[in-house]
């Protein structure tokens, strides 16, 4: 690699307007520029009572603040409120906010000092002086009040502040020194050339993820595609790749740009390089090798998808469940992890625990670290993963083994990990997929946890959201009774779809874009029960009703059955509940209420009734040679001896 002809130079940025987001607890609140942020339920406090002397209701602080010098401006205050069971709150407040070792306060007047009753914003203005922060320093907003007295209060009046959601944004707009980015050295390789940019800010990597844009132009031209992350100190590091068109001596002009927010200025800054790339036949193109370890987010998360699917059934009298759960895996984790497998045996202490703890094996120097997952790489981590995947998983990849497979790792009978790489076998950002096949043993008529919430919350979540695909199937004798999702989303538990069929049963479950902070659960009862197994219970339900059925046709032999063939509709309302997976009990109590209003109904048919001519003998019959009318023969006793009916003549009969 060559180094250029200057070093890291910090272009950015000045003092800037900015709207400061207030979140968490009253007492040990802070604030951040990114709506991204705000949480799902709000902080809050409460004033129930009249108040009479000074008192702090809450405090936010960015701490420490990041140094420079700030202009004279007034900064405003605005929170939530609502006013309950009163019709108004007078209120004498003032908001302080301490820069340093400097006190700046404002504080209610004629025009905002009554809050009537209901919900509103509180806006209070803040003149602030012109000064400087030093990198040892915070910024502190306190809220105060000085009295507060409810007008027209009934017993439980109460004044309540809150902050922290988007529903419930309360917020601060201040004029601040906010971020540093520095563009380091170049680095670079043939024809490649690697551009780093140093984002050092009070918020850390969120700055990268949340920033309403951020671009690194070289000579006018944007650099696309997504930077290769890294830790730089306490802040983070992103390089760009940027190929030549030709070899030889070049001067380059490198712009860096940042938008924290949409509507505020866009800060910027340039800096200048003398590079030396060289056309070593490679044509370039190529991707950034970090020395250190890769961030495993950028601040917002990779997305993940997740699909299960299971096999129940019966085997030498135990219940067996094969799982194969595959994450597909994409975004800054991907990458991770690929560097990872290229540095097993890597023995950095400034690696992290989950990369640490892997043992070189077969793999030797020559292809660690040579940018290239090797097959025998992808050995030594499957084999070693059987060990290793709690550690791996639980701190490495924020997902909690033991919920995900729904088991204990050291009760399972097997284990395997495989990894796909899709044909990409270069350390790049590119997605992957991880294999996880296990067999267990299922406890028989006990409830059994299949699956939990499996992503362990991060201060900077690793996941920014993921798809679950669930399929079960069982065998004809084994059954997954009562299977149930339990979860804080509706849509989510309602996607469960539980089956039974002739040959078994089946369970899906299809859910995407889950928040990861969702909490879930999927529970069933496995057994192989005559009365829950699937072949024998649709057996005995078509033999319940059958025999239900033919008994009702028999005691119906000589009535009316016009009610009867109408009540077959209930066939397939039993059905339906066999089919829809309902409890043996539900269906057996479905099935023999049907029957027995079969048997009421028979029972209860009126006879049917004869109509003349029916079911009268019939005789054979003769013509008079007289006269020709037809006479019966009534009777079979020969010779007999008959009047014509017609002429009167008499007949006598032979044969």
């Amino acid at each position: 690699m060559d180094t250029v002809s200057a070093e890291s130079q910090t272009v950015c940025c000045d003092s800037n307007a900015i709207e400061l987001h207030l979140l968490g607890p009253a007492n040990a609140g802070m604030m951040t520029p990114f709506d991204a942020e705000l949480g799902s339920e709000a902080e809050e406090v409460a004033i129930t009572d009249a108040v009479a002397q000074e008192q702090m209701l809450a405090e936010w602080s960015i701490s420490p603040a990041w140094p420079g010098e700030f202009p004279s401006s007034t900064w405003e205050f605005d929170i939530q409120y609502e006013v309950k069971n009163a019709g108004g709150a007078q209120i004498n407040a003032s908001v302080e906010v301490m820069i340093g070792g400097e006190t700046h306060t404002g504080t209610t007047d004629a025009s905002n000092s009554f809050l009537p009753a209901g919900s509103s914003v509180l806006s209070i203005s803040i003149p602030v002086d012109s000064g400087s922060i030093s990198g040892s320093s915070s910024i502190t907003v306190t809220l105060k009040a000085q009295t507060v007295v409810f007008s027209v209060p009934s017993g439980d009046a109460g004044l309540f502040f809150r902050w922290g959601t988007a529903d419930d944004d309360s917020s601060i707009n201040a004029n601040i020194p906010l971020v540093d980015l520095t563009i380091e050295e170049p680095v670079v390789e043939g024809l490649d050339t690697h551009i780093s940019l140093v984002i050092a800010s009070p918020w850390g990597t969120s700055v990268g993820a949340y920033a309403n844009s951020l671009e690194m132009r070289i000579n006018n031209a944007a650099l696309n595609g997504d930077p290769i992350q890294t830790r730089s100190g306490e802040y983070v590091r992103l390089t760009w790749t940027w190929t030549a068109a030709t070899g030889g001596e070049q001067n380059i002009t490198i712009e860096a740009s940042i938008q924290i927010q949409s509507g505020t200025p866009t800060m910027s800054g340039t800096a200048e390089f003398t590079i030396y790339p060289q056309d070593d036949g490679s044509g370039g193109g190529g991707v950034f090798y970090p020395d250190e370890e890769p961030l495993r987010s950028d601040g917002g998360g990779s997305p993940l998808a997740v699909q299960i699917t299971m096999d129940v059934y019966e085997e030498k009298d135990k219940m067996v469940i094969d799982r194969v759960t595959t994450l597909s895996i994409d975004g800054e984790i991907a990458y991770w992890m690929r560097w990872g497998f290229d540095n097993i045996g890597n023995e950095d202490p400034a690696l992290s625990q989950p990369l640490r703890i892997f043992r070189a094996g077969a793999v030797d120097d020559d292809l660690r670290r040579n940018r290239v997952v090797d097959e025998v790489e992808i050995n030594e981590f499957e084999h070693q993963m059987v060990n290793l995947a709690m550690t791996y998983m639980n701190d490495g990849m924020a997902i909690e083994l033991e919920e995900l497979l729904g088991n204990d790792v050291t009760d399972l009978i097997e284990l395997s990990f495989e990894i796909d790489l899709h044909k990409e076998y270069k350390v790049t950002p590119h997605p992957l997929t991880l294999t996880i096949k296990t067999k267990e043993i299922a406890e028989k008529d006990s409830v059994n946890t299949l699956l939990r919430h499996f992503l362990i919350p991060q201060a900077t979540p690793i996941w920014s959201s993921f798809d679950l695909m669930i399929q079960i199937d069982t065998d004809l004798m084994s059954s997954l009774t009562g299977a149930e999702l339990r979860t804080d989303d509706d849509s989510f538990e309602s996607s469960l779809k539980h089956r039974r069929g002739l040959s078994g049963e089946s369970i899906e479950i299809s859910q995407r874009g889950i928040d990861p902070s969702t909490t879930f659960s999927l529970t069933a009862l496995p057994s192989t029960n005559i009365l829950n197994a699937p072949l024998s219970l649709n057996l005995l339900t078509l033999i319940l009703l059958g025999s239900g059925f033919w008994f009702a046709l028999t005691i119906t032999k000589d009535k009316r059955r016009n009610a009867l063939w109408i009540e077959l509709v209930l066939v397939p309302f039993v059905l339906i509940t066999l089919w829809y997976s309902y409890p043996p009990f539900t269906v057996g109590a479905i099935a023999c209420s049907t029957v027995i209003m079969w048997i009421i109904t028979a029972f209860a048919s009126p006879k049917r009734r004869k109509v003349p001519g029916e079911n009268l003998p019939t005789f054979p019959m003769i013509d008079c040679p007289a006269c020709s009318t037809v006479n019966p023969v009534t009777t079979d006793t020969r010779p007999f001896r008959m009047p014509c009916g017609g002429c009167g003549r008499v007949l006598k009969i032979v044969d």
